[in-house]
């Protein structure tokens, strides 16, 4: 890839990844908001503790799902078939493994929103671009004359089709991973911007639950960089298998969030 090739795939990630991409991220506490009403954080140094203890567990759960479900689809032995297999298995897991219940609804609709989005951004660069033919990283046609729209993202669509078939629930995570197989430059880079963008909305979140201010919150962030390197680099080393090892205390806080009496966000 050229250079210019490289930065723009590197601006598609940034852009499903940003905090203003209309899925309804931001409105999704994933469970703090439960630590904040038990008094857990009530300040900066409470937070850091959390974003730490919290990356300790991504890998196996949202960022290993999302580097999981790319690989998969990076796999040039899998066959068309082979690749709905392995799909279908790792949403059937990772649904199962999303315990509490607002925040696997959550992730089901950030999925049918990112998808939606995703094919009407196909589509306007279709008609941008009539008359360019493009390849995807296995060399498929991409020109929208021959492929048609959806195979700007085909393995997002391959997706898109299972979830509409019944065969998938559909989770963010999942697709994140598909679109960064798609478009990405690297899947490493993408695990790492999606990963920013998970502890990027909790940064948003403690600013506004426990209330922690905008400096401590960005100071905690920054700090967590080196944690979430390393999240990502342990999920490129795991199987299905490894998937919901660990977490169960924030698959708990998300459960007892549903019956909060109070509650800035959805989840």
């Amino acid at each position: 890839m050229s250079d210019d090739e490289i930065e723009s795939r590197h601006l598609a990630m940034l852009q499903v990844c940003d905090s203003v991409f209309p899925i309804g991220a931001f409105a999704l506490s994933n469970g703090m908001e439960t630590f904040v009403q038990r008094d857990f954080l009530r300040k900066g140094p409470d937070f850091e503790q959390y974003l730490k203890n919290y990356l300790e567990v991504a890998p196996y759960k949202e960022i290993g799902q999302m580097v999981i479900a790319g690989k998969y689809a990076q796999d040039a032995r899998l066959s068309a078939k082979g690749l709905e297999r392995r799909l279908t298995e790792l949403d059937e897991l990772a649904s199962a493994l999303q315990s509490a219940r607002e925040i696997r609804e959550g992730s089901e609709r950030m999925c049918a929103r990112l998808i939606k989005l995703v094919d009407k951004m196909d589509a306007g660069q279709s008609a941008g671009n009539a008359g360019n033919v493009r390849s995807d990283a296995a060399g498929r046609n991409t020109h929208p004359d021959d492929a048609g729209i959806e195979s700007r993202s085909p393995h997002l669509s391959t997706y898109r089709s299972l979830i509409a078939a019944g065969r998938c629930r559909g989770l963010h995570s999942i697709a994140m991973g598909l679109y960064a197989a798609d478009h990405a430059a690297s899947l490493r880079s993408a695990a790492v911007t999606y990963g920013y963008s998970l502890i990027s909305a909790l940064t948003m979140c403690a600013a506004k639950a426990i209330p922690l201010s905008q400096f401590a919150g960005q100071v905690a962030l920054h700090d967590s960089f080196p944690n979430l390197v390393h999240a990502v680099d342990v999920a490129f080393t795991l199987k299905p298998d490894d998937l919901g090892i660990s977490g169960a205390y924030l698959d708990i806080a998300a459960m007892q969030h549903e019956t909060l009496y109070s509650r800035l966000y959805m989840s």
